[in-house]
């Protein structure tokens, strides 16, 4: 039944369904000009411009498995096959990060070769090309913003540390930065069941909070407690993305 449904979402030759064509022309919001008209002409005459949506798709994608495969195991035992885990994880991370470069550069390609400015007049695709420079010049700061900041902190660490001053330095047993919303995020999945939602049995992960659980003696799942290195790291990863980010972005932005 659900594939019969699934089946019929779009319209084919015969009238029913969705047309993919009529959903993007109707978005049309009060400050986008032509919205999303010419996008779907887009994507039925470029392989180009396919490929970058789906390379970005995709690529996400993988990367939201990898985390989720060791935060939530599929099954009992893959959890203590601890290097199947990091392999698996390693494995997303890096497709995922490949995928998404490729995304930028068929991006680039679509711009040169088979973009037409005539067919994507005042469309938000014209749009974004015609405020590139501000897009970028944010994005530019971000990174430096973020780099000075979080690689600061590390950078203050290696002294202090090479200084004899430990109890100078960020951490959990010295100068705290605990990230105190992401703490208060796990708190409310970890109070979920009989609280937030009171017919779930247990919580929806236990790397949220609870209790270890072992299988045949091996830790299989425990609470990821998060401190200062969990949120000195974060904006390492910040930092890293944002980077990729500008370059992709950047990257087609100013293909033509």
């Amino acid at each position: 039944v659900l594939f019969l449904v699934a089946g019929h979402m779009y319209r084919t030759n015969w009238g029913i369904g969705h047309s993919m064509k009529e959903i993007l022309e109707a978005h049309k919001g009060p400050f986008t000009g032509e919205g999303h008209k010419g996008l779907y002409e887009i994507l039925t005459t470029s392989w180009h411009a396919q490929l970058a949506i789906n390379l970005a798709m995709i690529g996400s994608l993988s990367i939201i498995v990898a985390h989720h495969m060791y935060a939530m195991p599929p099954y009992p035992f893959i959890a203590t096959d601890y290097p199947t885990q990091l392999s698996l994880f390693t494995h997303h991370m890096w497709i995922g990060g490949f995928c998404i470069v490729g995304a930028g550069a068929h991006a680039s390609i679509f711009m040169v070769r088979d973009y037409n400015p005539a067919q994507n007049y005042n469309n938000l695709l014209d749009r974004v090309i015609r405020h590139r420079d501000a897009i970028i010049s944010h994005l530019n700061w971000v990174c430096i913003f973020l780099g000075f900041h979080s690689f600061g902190l590390y950078i203050h660490n290696d002294t202090m540390r090479a200084l004899g001053r430990s109890q100078d330095m960020f951490s959990d047993t010295a100068i705290q930065l605990q990230p105190i919303f992401a703490q208060w995020v796990q708190n409310i999945h970890t109070l979920a069941p009989g609280n937030t939602a009171p017919n779930a049995l247990t919580t929806a992960s236990y790397a949220f909070g609870g209790d270890v659980v072992a299988v045949g003696n091996k830790v299989a799942m425990m609470p990821i407690s998060l401190g200062t290195a969990d949120f000195m790291v974060h904006h390492i990863h910040a930092f890293t993305i944002h980077v990729s980010v500008l370059i992709l972005v950047k990257g087609f932005l100013f293909a033509r």
